[in-house]
């Protein structure tokens, strides 16, 4: 079986994006594939749908992308605002080229995808785009975990948390810590959380990504500029909220 590489939740983090490419290069992975967020919270949509399209095989649908084209009733007033701006540079018009392809690749995302014999969603099995499955969830929420892995026959993998890890059967989290932790699969359900590329939330600032083997995933961790990514976003007017977590990855 193919080794390949899943990235989630960009959110228009170029510097973060591009290192964590030259790190799937350093490894020497061929695929890569998204699980959704492209798009939303940062300043630089554009080059990071790029990116994704040239780079990846295939991604699905997250709910900032899913934002771009519906209400946002759902997202926060940070998150709102954001979308709002992406949608004023991605949106195709008269005398804005190149805008077309990227916003019609961005609206036909689809919400799910299975391939090399496992199952990928932006959220949760349950409900692809919107569901966080949380790390507190095995003893929280026992019941909504317990639905979750009927719809599972396999190993699946999600992002939508920030937090990297893996949710075995048994409603056990395990987080993933330092530069490249390690998860035995086996083909029985769990369900794999990848982390964030572009807004780490677990306390880790660096960049989060994942290696899949037939048997073994692999989440990565990769530090990245991102100062700069702070100043791109309050030189956007941007809030400076979203700019500041990024230092203290939360």
């Amino acid at each position: 079986m193919a080794t390949f590489a899943l990235i989630s939740d960009l959110h228009s983090n170029l510097e973060a994006l591009e290192a964590v490419f030259a790190r799937i290069d350093q490894l020497g992975i061929r695929e890569t594939n998204c699980l959704g967020d492209i798009v939303g919270y940062g300043a630089e949509p554009e080059a990071c749908v790029r990116l994704v399209m040239e780079r990846c095989s295939w991604s699905i649908m997250g709910n900032h992308d899913w934002g771009l084209f519906n209400a946002l009733d759902h997202f926060n007033p940070l998150a709102s605002d954001a979308l709002l701006y992406t949608r004023k540079r991605l949106k195709p018009g008269l005398f804005r080229f190149g805008r077309r392809g990227m916003w019609d690749f961005l609206a036909a995302l689809p919400d799910r995808m299975e391939a090399h014999g496992f199952l990928f969603f932006h959220g949760s099995p349950r409900d692809p785009i919107m569901e966080y499955v949380l790390k507190s969830d095995g003893f929280l929420e026992p019941e909504k975990m317990a639905e979750i892995f009927a719809k599972i026959d396999r190993p699946c993998f999600v992002g939508h948390t920030h937090w990297p890890g893996i949710h075995y059967q048994d409603l056990r989290f395990v987080a993933a810590e330092g530069e490249c932790s390690s998860f035995d699969l086996n083909g029985e359900p769990a369900v794999v959380n990848v982390g964030s590329v572009g807004q780490p939330r677990d306390g880790d600032p660096r960049a989060s990504f994942a290696v899949v083997t037939e048997n073994k995933v692999e989440i990565h961790r990769v530090p990245y500029d991102f100062r700069g990514t702070q100043t791109k976003i309050l030189a956007a007017g941007l809030h400076p909220v979203l700019a500041e977590r990024l230092a203290r990855g939360k």
